[in-house]
């Protein structure tokens, strides 16, 4: 680790000695740029200047910023829509909503997390809680990720602000385009943008082309919000995603259509008792498609041992639609204590298909083999959350939050009811549940810019529709089938946080440690006595409840600003799983630091970065983890602002992975090389 920071020092010293103004605030100015993006407001991290940080470049993807955020690490199937994971937790373990609004992938791979829907333009603010405590919007053993879309400021004193952006990436050809219009008129406030990206194959570092990396994609988002008087607003998003052939190298199919729409309807009213209410609708369709891929495999007979070829192609298409509502507000109690409730209730709807058309050369066509990957189900939850909040005194800050939420599980189809009969399950058609989390965190300050934050917890979580009524889904990363378990118990979560933040003008740090322990853990579990249904199946897995297992993560920030132009950051995080049988847990990532290096003033900007990774060497064979090695790449950046025709012209020039380093790290599913050295390129115009 001494190496690499010496190395990125003789990077980055030699060229601080430029700068770059930031953009005038207009009525939407993260259109313009991301340095209005916050984080979570537990870390005092938490202003414009470490945005910066976390963001590669003007087109940065939603990817791009949150493989910079703490705790946060991505699961990387291809170069498009990345899997987020918090502290080792990921899937179903996570709350990821968008505004406080439940939203849930229509794809059985896990293909489309509800971060591929949301882009920088669109993007408010980012709000991660940790552990137990990220129950506000449903229990969870993980934490959660809220994404904020953005909306117009109406305190601007400009009444309009637009731009039309263009950006280039040479590593895959990349092309993109950004539109954002923003308008104020009395009480009246209105925005929309728009982003389109297209990726060719990327190119690795050892210069080879990446089959199955492209995608494109459309973006458009619109917002309108109606301000009667000083303490009241009506708002009304419209958001709508389009990404079409997009392919994944570390998978057997690619994806054909990946369609996103939500509405939401708002309304606040921000006296003393700060009401919020919402309602909400999102669907998605989802279609995978391995039409351009070789669809021949050679089989051995079990009889004769002679070998025989097949055809087979195979149809999956899936669905998924959300309808919900929440209302809440806060009650201040008295001087000292300070009550939030929030009740929500949501409805979500699931069906994934698959068709297989199989056929022997020289051979009639054999019958369609037609099954219910995720049968048609739908789940409602209802919920409800308080949280109160005690100013003991200046220096102590007690908060305590609790939720129940009651799960009602409808199965639809009696198509799905058959298939699970073939494994002697008996399905009733409605199931209930009720889970629970209860949390406590203290905050005390030790001295004026050192505060202390404890928080201990325990909650509960259901099993995804996967987990429950899974059928047949193919995991590449350890080969194997996997079949959901409609008897599997909710996993447990005993929680227990420490973290140190310091503040003082010219530098910030946060160091927190976490650990779980956890029961009831979810995981498939070899069955040797069921056949794989995949020619190229290694087995089939059936998911079941593991007595325990434990988490232990921690994770240091460090912004120090010396002088007024100068800025550097730097972001570690590490994370160790185990299984009760003293296994390590599969997908964990090693540790991994980011450091930066910044320098603006006027009309330029400098900014270099590292990006080390440890190798990875516990890990689970079982689930088909190898080790992985180590990497370091450098990044560099700059930027510098015209004015033309009055109006801002913004230009940036950057260089990721400098050196063209091979590499992949260790939650890169397949082994597969990321993008080699690229130059990109953006030009924005804004008037």
């Amino acid at each position: 680790m001494r190496k690499n920071f010496v190395i990125v020092w003789l990077v980055v010293l030699p060229i601080l000695s430029m700068a770059q103004i930031a953009d005038s605030s207009k009525i939407w100015p993260t259109v313009i740029t991301l340095q209005e993006v916050k984080v979570s407001a537990d870390l005092p991290l938490n202003n414009s200047d470490v945005v910066d940080f976390y963001r590669t470049n003007h087109f940065a993807t939603l990817d791009n910023i949150n493989a910079r955020l703490d705790g946060m690490a991505l699961i990387k199937r291809g170069a498009y829509a990345l899997e987020p994971q918090l502290n080792g937790f990921s899937g179903g373990q996570l709350n990821v909503t968008i505004d406080g609004m439940r939203m849930f992938g229509a794809c059985t791979d896990k293909m489309d997390p509800i971060t591929s829907y949301i882009e920088p333009s669109n993007l408010k603010s980012i709000a991660i809680n940790q552990g137990t405590n990220g129950s506000i919007n449903g229990c969870n053993i993980g934490g959660s990720v809220d994404l904020c879309l953005m909306e117009p400021n109406q305190k601007s004193l400009n009444p309009y602000a637009s731009s039309l952006g263009f950006g280039y990436e040479s590593v895959s050809k990349s092309k993109n385009v950004l539109f954002s219009i923003a308008s104020i008129k009395n009480k009246w406030a209105w925005g929309f943008d728009a982003v389109y990206r297209k990726n060719e194959n990327y190119r690795s570092g050892d210069d080879q082309i990446i089959p199955f990396s492209q995608f494109q994609k459309a973006n458009l988002h619109a917002v309108v919000k109606y301000t009667p008087d000083d303490i009241q607003n009506y708002k009304l998003d419209l958001l709508y995603d389009d990404a079409r052939n997009v392919g994944y190298p570390a998978l057997p199919m690619d994806v054909g259509i990946a369609r996103a729409s939500l509405m939401a309807f708002e309304y606040q009213l921000n006296n003393k008792n700060q009401l919020k209410a919402k309602i909400y609708y999102n669907t998605i369709h989802h279609v995978m498609d391995d039409s351009k891929r070789d669809s021949l495999y050679i089989l051995d007979s079990n009889t004769d041992g002679k070998s025989d070829s097949v055809y087979m192609r195979m149809d999956m298409p899936g669905k998924s639609s959300t309808l919900g509502a929440y209302v809440q507000f806060v009650l201040p109690w008295n001087e000292r204590n300070r009550l939030l409730v929030k009740a929500d209730n949501y409805t979500h709807n699931s069906l994934a298909e698959m068709t297989m058309h199989m056929r022997y050369p020289g051979s009639a066509l054999v019958p369609s083999m037609y099954m219910q990957t995720w049968p048609q189900m739908l789940r409602n939850v209802s919920g409800i959350f308080l949280q109160n909040t005690t100013f003991v005194s200046q220096k102590l800050q007690i908060m305590m939050n609790g939720r129940l939420d009651y799960n009602m599980d409808i199965l639809q189809s009696q198509y799905g009811q058959e298939q699970f009969s073939v494994f002697n399950y008996s399905l009733s058609k409605k199931q209930s549940k009720l889970v629970k989390s209860l949390n406590l965190s203290v905050q005390y300050y030790l001295l004026k810019s050192l505060s202390m934050v404890t928080t201990m917890g325990y909650s509960e979580r259901m099993p995804t529709i996967g987990e429950r009524l899974g059928f047949y889904l193919y995991n590449a990363y350890d080969g194997y089938d996997y079949i959901g378990n409609p008897y599997i118990k909710p996993e447990k979560s005993n929680y227990f946080r420490l973290a140190f933040q310091f503040s003082r003008p010219k530098i910030k740090t946060n160091f927190s440690q976490s650990f779980s322990y956890l029961r009831n853990y979810i995981m498939g579990v070899t069955d040797t006595q069921i056949p794989a249904m995949n020619f190229y199946a290694n087995g089939i897995r059936v998911y079941q409840n593991i007595p325990s297992a434990k988490l232990y993560s921690t994770d240091l920030q460090v912004l120090f600003n010396p002088i007024n132009s100068l800025s550097f950051y730097l972001n570690s995080k590490f994370t160790m799983g185990e299984l009760g049988s003293g296994e390590p847990m599969p997908l964990i990532p090693p540790l991994n630091t980011v450091f930066a290096a910044q320098y603006q003033k006027g009309k330029f900007m400098l900014q270099a970065e590292c990006e080390n990774s440890l190798a990875q060497n516990r890990i689970n064979l079982n689930y088909g983890e190898r080790q992985t090695p180590s990497y370091t790449i450098f990044n560099f950046k700059s930027g510098y602002t015209f004015k033309l025709f009055k109006y801002a012209l913004d230009a940036s020039l950057g260089v990721t992975n400098i050196l063209n380093k091979a590499y992949y790290a260790h939650l890169d599913w397949g082994r597969i090389y990321r993008p080699g050295r690229s130059l990109e390129m953006f030009l924005k115009y804004s008037f």
